[in-house]
């Protein structure tokens, strides 16, 4: 299908009758969003794989580390520090280790923080980034406080590995990411966001973990070191990069950035080097994944005072790729060079460090402030392949042109980045697709004519087939998409490396990424994007981004749309996709199976998420095409999908030994389960028992020591809200702090709000200390259960009657009603609001805005209040309420912001006759009045010229429904001349037109057309009144005739270049009339090279350099800029 672009994203503005909010962070609500798209049985099963996997292999190599005598942990001589972690199938052993206010500059991050040049104040405020290192932060470090909270960073696997472990790189890596800025050379890329860390021992099964509820990037300052791995490991896909490509595959919103290392000035590591060449082929482990994002280090960029790149060059110590199938890696560069951050030797400790491992964090912190960015504008997040495209996609092309195996695709550029995000529907375009197999998907969009037009797709791929063979050039790729660009018979292709020192353009058959760059766009362009072969699971999720293109105006046909298409089937959500309709908006609707009633939801893209919907329940949904004219196409056929079941993915807990003491026996309800000391963790969610809401419920819990007898610390938590986890208020239902008592028990009362049905309960005894719910510690047990939440015993003792309900803020068509609480033996749980003997509708707060009323109009108020069992309180006193007039409408602003050498000098309608002169851009004229009769009618204008004359776009309207706003149907004039005579244009004024009078706008602008409520750079507005149905005295009509306005095709100012490219002394400029002219040349780094007078057509270019230019043409009024090549 052939589809044409542009259907807008829009921001979604809500407004609430008794609180409103903006959403700055990932909530929990857009944490399970994400998750229950993912296969939590697939996640839980490769988490269980890999910890098994982790346990069998520490145990392996710590009884060959003790016969070889090999060290567990080696502090380096660089001042690093590795640690063993197996012993590889040649016996090599194989260690992780570290790769050890510019950073932020460098990848124009600061253009985003507070007081930045993007005016975004974007800090990564409640957002989080995970960090894997050879330690922990300091947590206490006065860095992790300020604007963000107090206590922005924590250790969370410090009961696995002994306790905090501090080490002075995991601090320095935490900082760069999370610094507030105490010290300003320190602060951090997000100085507000948290970090969660922790050490690298089990670091893939952790991050299994923590993607299941909702992690968006983590960090990883590490890997092999070099000097001990078989040469087989460089540039190979080997067992753990396709470890790290599952996880990334089985949570396609989880992205991992990993530093490329510090090996660049070394060579002679790997002994058999892709294609001999030692300075390349270094890279190893995670390092070679596909959906990853690693990074290279460079210098200090060199970069201007609008953020453009300057210079920029790596540092020498950055480790090289590629791999060996020729996949671009690293994938992009940060700065990572003499970087400040925290230390971990004291509170205020810091450090000046290089390499790979600080330039990571730059990265990871800067994504986190795009992935800010996007949901703050949009409202969800993007999948990792989108935000890895992105930063691909927009980063400054660094050493040879084009990726390489250095540079990746060049430096971090987070301030374009941004600026795509915040143009995406106007000049740029972000999209999240899903390609089928057989499935062929194109669009045609036009180029801006001023930037480079570049296309891109990224999408995670599946994980491929390791290898333990040194130097396999088989391509690791499983799903192969291709984009293509096409234009007038030419085709445009994506880069790819043809070897590790050269690229070119051609097909890439072994990257999860493609780019094609179209150098001096002109006109349409097709965007292709197709697979080879088959696709594994029928499908591919993929990231469509476009730049260098503008908005086109677009007819509209609505037809029903084609290949719809239901994904990401959830619990609650699922999305829907479809082909798009050119300048068409969508309408979707859904239901249940064997319903007969829709929900009707709105859309603007080729896609749309449908929420809240019920778990193992069948829908049937349909899509329809809808118009701006207000026409709309049938509905497509039904297609039928099943939500799955809720999958609750609880977080893991456990005592590491249970050799001294145990948890022997628990006892509530029916449950009085006897037990033995298990394995530190015991599930028994087999065994429940039933709990009444509002009834006190006793528990015991004993414990039984093997010889001494120690303090032990009780919790006992329920999921109430049966969401998961145990993190919201009251699930923590009973504490004892430490004692030797035994048994130990409590009472609890489950609340009202308590949803019913079975739900889990967590027991937990920690020598001690008393224990958190997710918490992995050195002595003791956990053990979970079951409980069925059932309705209380009848409440049926009715709240007390709200007083002084009480009215305020009365306008035409609101007002707000306030009044005291009530209170209920159990709770009051919200009050119904009556006007008259009609429910309105209910709040839970004491406040309500009532909307929607008539002017001039009594009304008479009244509140109940109602709690959990329905029991309903007596009425509150009655408030009689008068709305004021009726408001006068508002028209939305328009102006032309300079009308010095253009403007309207005329305009005249059936008697009406205003010449005038420059009216500084807008006149309001509403105080002259044109009779307009229904049927026929004919209008005369025309523009002022100060010297020379230009093409003028003109637009009338007129507010037929007088509702203040002017739609799309009421333009009743268009088109364009350069002429200053008077021009004409007839309309009918339709039946349906209210009669009185109402607005009318003349709008006039440079060159370009309008919208009605839009500020332009050149041109002027002017408003009228017209009353409608009034009769015209035909004297009183005698105006003078005008040409008809038509549509000028050729702008007056304007000028063609030949021949371009030009390699002779001679460039000649056509100008569409025989104005005078002077003319700059510029290079492109801005600097002007030429200047004079366009006396006779032609331009002298013999002393140019090879190269692109920029040439500006100007009249002494405007001006003109186009693009031209020497060659």
């Amino acid at each position: 299908m052939v589809h044409n672009y542009f259907s807008k994203k829009r921001i979604l503005l809500c407004s609430f009758l008794l609180t409103a909010g903006v959403a700055f962070s990932q909530t929990e609500a857009q944490k399970q969003e994400i998750t229950s798209r993912y296969n939590q049985e697939e996640l839980d099963a490769l988490q269980k794989r890999l910890v098994a996997k982790n346990q069998h292999q520490k145990q392996e190599t710590n009884n060959l580390a003790t016969q070889r005598g090999l060290q567990k942990r080696v502090v380096l001589a660089d001042g690093g520090v590795a640690e063993l972690q197996y012993i590889a199938d040649d016996g090599s052993p194989i260690y992780y280790r570290t790769f050890n206010v510019n950073a932020a500059k460098s990848t124009r991050a600061d253009y985003l923080n507070s007081g930045g040049g993007l005016g975004l104040s974007i800090d990564g405020q409640n957002m989080t980034a995970y960090v894997w290192d050879g330690g922990h932060a300091r947590v206490s470090h006065q860095e992790y406080d300020g604007a963000g909270g107090s206590n922005r960073v924590s250790v969370e696997d410090a009961a696995s590995e002994g306790g905090t472990q501090l080490n002075y790189h995991a601090a320095h890596v935490t900082g760069t990411i999370a610094a507030s800025g105490v010290q300003a050379n320190a602060k951090g890329m997000a100085p507000q966001s948290r970090v969660r860390g922790y050490m690298w021992n089990n670091d893939i099964a952790e991050a299994t973990s923590a993607a299941a509820n909702g992690m968006l990037l983590s960090n990883h300052s590490y890997g092999y070191r070099s000097d001990m791995v078989p040469d087989y490991y460089f540039g190979a896909y080997i067992q753990e990069s396709r470890d790290w490509d599952e996880l990334m595959y089985d949570a396609p919103f989880y992205l991992m950035v990993v530093a490329a290392g510090n090996d660049g000035n070394n060579n002679s590591y790997n002994g058999s080097p892709l294609n001999g060449n030692s300075s390349y082929d270094k890279l190893t482990g995670h390092s070679t994944s596909k959906n990853n994002l690693v990074v290279a280090n460079a210098q200090d960029a060199n970069i201007d005072s609008n953020g453009n790149l300057v210079s920029v060059s790596i540092n020498s110590s950055s480790s090289e790729g590629p791999t060996d199938d020729l996949r671009i890696k690293p994938d992009i560069t940060g700065n990572g060079t003499s970087v400040t951050s925290t230390y971990d030797s004291s509170d205020s400790a810091y450090g000046t460090i290089t390499g790979t491992s600080m330039a990571s964090p730059n990265v990871t912190g800067t994504l986190l402030l795009l992935q800010q960015h996007y949901n703050n504008l949009y409202g969800s997040f993007m999948r990792a392949a989108t935000l890895k495209g992105l930063a691909l996609h927009t980063a400054d092309d660094a050493g040879p042109a084009g990726p390489d195996a250095v540079y990746g695709w060049g430096l971090l550029n987070a301030k374009s980045a941004a600026e795509t995000i915040s143009a995406e529907g106007t000049s740029a375009k972000i999209e999240e697709l899903t390609l089928n197999s057989g499935q062929t998907y194109e669009i045609t969009v036009n180029a801006d004519g001023i930037n480079d037009l570049i296309a891109s797709i990224s999408w995670t791929d599946l994980p491929g087939t390791a290898t333990t063979q040194t130097n396999s050039s088989t391509a690791r790729l499983v799903n192969d998409l291709d984009i293509r660009v096409t234009q007038s018979g030419s085709t445009f292709y994506p880069y790819r490396l043809t070897s590790i020192t050269s690229n070119g353009t051609g097909d890439n058959s072994v990257d999860p990424y493609e780019r094609v760059n179209v150098a001096n766009a002109s006109g349409s362009y097709t965007i292709t994007i197709y697979h080879k072969g088959s696709l594994s699971s029928g499908s591919q999720n993929y990231s469509l981004i476009l730049t260098g293109i503008t908005e086109e105006a677009v007819v509209c046909e609505a037809t029903t749309p084609a290949n719809v298409s239901v994904s990401g089937v959830g619990s609650t959500s699922a999305i829907v996709s479809y082909d798009a309709v050119t300048g068409a908006t969508y309408e979707l609707r859904y239901r249940e199976t064997g319903t007969s009633s829709w929900t009707v939801q709105s859309a603007s893209a080729t896609s749309a998420t449908l929420t809240g919907l019920t778990s193992e329940t069948s829908y049937e949904v349909q899509v329809r095409s809808v118009c701006n004219d207000g026409s709309t196409s049938n509905y497509s056929s039904t297609k039928t999908f099943t939500t799955s079941e809720v999958q609750l993915n609880y977080c893991g807990s456990q005592g590491n030994n249970v050799n001294d003491e145990y948890i022997s026996r628990v006892q509530l309800g029916s449950i009085d389960n006897s037990s033995g000391a298990g394995n530190g963790y015991s599930d028994f969610t087999n065994l429940s028992t039933s709990l009444s809401k509002n009834v006190s419920s006793a528990i015991s819990i004993t414990p039984t020591w093997t010889g001494t007898q120690y303090n032990e610390a009780y919790s006992v938590w329920i999921d109430y809200n049966q969401d998961g986890d145990f993190n919201d208020a009251g699930e923590q239902v009973f504490t004892r702090s430490a004692t030797q008592n035994s048994p130990v028990s409590g009472s609890f009362i489950v609340p009202s709000s308590a949803l019913e049905g079975a739900t889990r309960m967590r027991v937990s005894m920690k020598y001690n200390g008393i224990p958190t719910a997710c918490e992995s510690f050195s002595y003791g047990e956990v053990e979970d259960y079951t409980v069925t939440i059932s309705g209380s015993t009848a409440d049926t003792e009715a709240p007390s009657a709200p007083t002084n309900l009480s009215a305020n803020n009365i306008t035409e068509t609101t007002v707000d009603l306030s009044w005291n609480a009530s209170s209920d033996n159990v709770g009051v749980t919200g009050y119904d609001v009556y006007q008259g003997s009609s429910l309105l509708g209910s709040a839970t707060g004491t406040t309500a805005q009532i909307t929607g009323l008539t002017a001039n109009t009594t009304y008479n108020f009244y509140v109940e209040a109602k709690d959990a069992e329905g029991n309903i309180s007596a009425a509150s006193n009655t408030v009689s309420v008068t709305t004021s007039g009726a408001p006068a409408v508002n028209y939305c602003p328009s102006q032309g912001n300079n009308s010095s050498y253009e403007w309207i000098d005329l305009v005249a309608l059936n008697g009406m006759s205003n010449a005038t002169g420059d009216d500084g851009g807008y006149a309001d004229y509403t105080n002259q009045v044109a009779s307009l009769p229904y049927g026929s009618n004919t209008i005369n204008i025309s523009a002022g010229f100060s010297g020379s004359s230009y093409t003028e776009y003109w637009k009338i309207w007129i507010d037929y429904n007088k509702n203040g706003i002017f739609e799309s149907s009421e333009l009743v004039v268009s088109g364009s001349s350069s002429s200053s005579a008077t021009l004409s244009g007839t309309f009918t004024v339709p039946t349906s037109a209210l009669a009185g009078t109402t607005r009318m706008r003349v709008s006039m602008k440079y060159n370009a057309a309008q919208t009605a409520c839009e500020s332009f750079s050149y041109g002027e507005v002017e408003d009228y009144t017209v009353n409608i149905g009034q009769s015209v005295n035909a004297i009183a009509t005698t105006t003078q005739e005008g040409q008809e306005l038509g549509n000028e095709t050729i702008a007056s100012f304007e000028a063609k270049l030949y021949p371009n490219p030009v390699s002779g002394n001679i460039l000649n400029v056509s100008m569409n009339d025989a104005r005078e002219t002077t003319y700059q040349v510029f290079d492109m780094m801005g600097k002007k090279v030429l200047q004079g007078n366009l006396s006779s057509g032609t331009i002298q270019v013999n002393g140019l350099s090879s190269g692109v230019y920029l040439l500006k043409l100007n009249d002494g009024q405007k001006e003109v800029a186009k693009k031209f090549i020497k060659q």
